[in-house]
């Protein structure tokens, strides 16, 4: 069996994931394992500036901008406490099913 053919028969059997090979994915649609909520909400604009004084001279650190607020778009993920050993073992199925096919999940991207 070729790599697309073992994962279309994981994808039949498990559902709820897609991979894109030439990206090295795994994409995990809303429902599936968990739940994606997005929040618009508003914070204080801020940027990246030198510290000149004191112990971090050289750094750069978080400034906020008083009195402009921007909005941004808030992403939460929530798994539910019942499905949490069920999710594990789907990612554990994953996960052989990805090595069995030639590609390493254990090491880091660096």
């Amino acid at each position: 069996m070729n790599k697309t053919q073992t994962i279309d028969n994981w994808i039949k059997n498990h559902g709820a994931a897609n991979f894109d090979l030439k990206k090295r994915d795994i994409i995990l649609y809303d429902g599936g394992l968990f739940s994606v909520e997005k929040k618009i909400k508003r914070r204080l604009r801020s940027k990246f500036v030198k510290i000149k004084k004191g112990k971090y001279k050289g750094y750069s650190m978080l400034k906020h901008i008083k009195g402009k607020k921007v909005k941004y778009e808030d992403y939460t993920a929530t798994f539910w406490f019942e499905e949490l050993d069920e999710t594990i073992n789907y990612l554990r199925s994953m996960k052989r099913m990805l090595n069995k096919i030639g590609y390493k999940t254990g090491r880091s991207i660096k």
